[in-house]
């Protein structure tokens, strides 16, 4: 008889969690030769192994997953793990299916168990990175929109009418709040299929594009003013100035102290 899991539980040990707009996050660790019986999930997920080798077993067939490989599992599915000799940890996407209905008319999630190769949707792969480094801002729910809106087939007009707007609000009101549903409401756009037009267009994401505004901002700030840093970050929107700092270190190879100290050098 197999065992349910209801929302936001898992197997392992929780070493990291985060709730979002249609999401919960987490990452669980596993240790050496861990053997998980038949169990089932409440919700739909996506698991992401970050490192470690895991046997996926079901009522059809075996597979071994490797580091960097993502498997989603939809609610219902009956599967049993054994883990190998290194233990392992996995980066756990569920989705709120109230949420996920609220803002999808139309069924979007596979049916299907499915097994995708490490890689093969670089924005979840970015999310990882965003999770790990506490570089939030809205980034999460746009790449797990994103993934949703892989799932649908509507094809992007050559116009997108309200992607001038949606730029200007992202250029100009870089301390003001965000996120892509607001922003989508003001466009009179749905955000799965903003997520993914702008994506399409512009090649990065609104969230994406509004941090690349912002230190942008925070560049000319740094040349230009004797402005704190943590003054620069509140002036161009980030939380504090831990967060800007992992921003810029993520962009640039050095922290805002060390840019402003070697113009003077």
């Amino acid at each position: 008889m197999s065992t349910i899991l209801s929302s936001g539980t898992y197997y392992g040990i929780e070493r990291k969690q985060e709730e979002g707009m249609c999401f919960k996050l987490n990452i669980t660790r596993y240790d050496p030769f861990t053997d998980i019986g038949k169990h089932y999930h409440e919700n739909a997920y996506l698991s992401l192994l970050i490192h470690g080798v895991y046997r996926e077993m079901n009522r059809k067939a075996e597979q071994d997953l490797l580091p960097g490989e993502l498997i989603f599992r939809p609610a219902g599915y009956d599967h049993a793990n054994h883990f190998a000799a290194g233990g392992g940890s996995c980066l756990n996407i569920e989705f709120k299916p109230e949420a996920i209905q609220a803002l999808i008319e139309k069924p979007v999630l596979p049916q299907v168990m499915a097994v995708y190769p490490a890689g093969t949707f670089e924005y979840l792969y970015k999310l990882l990175y965003c999770f790990i480094q506490d570089l939030g801002d809205g980034l999460q729910d746009e790449y797990i929109l994103n993934w949703l809106a892989a799932q649908t087939v509507q094809k992007i007009p050559a116009r997108l009418l309200w992607l001038p707007r949606v730029k200007h609000i992202l250029e100009e009101e870089l301390d003001q709040p965000y996120s892509i549903t607001g922003l989508a409401a003001r466009v009179h756009v749905h955000p799965v299929y903003l997520a993914r037009a702008f994506k399409e267009r512009e090649g990065i994401t609104p969230g994406e594009y509004r941090l690349k505004m912002r230190l942008g901002k925070a560049m000319e700030l740094l040349f230009r003013t004797r402005e704190s840093v943590s003054s620069i970050a509140y002036a161009t929107g980030f939380t504090d100035a831990a967060h800007f700092i992992r921003s810029f270190r993520a962009c640039y190879p050095t922290s805002p102290h060390r840019f402003r100290a070697s113009l003077k050098s």
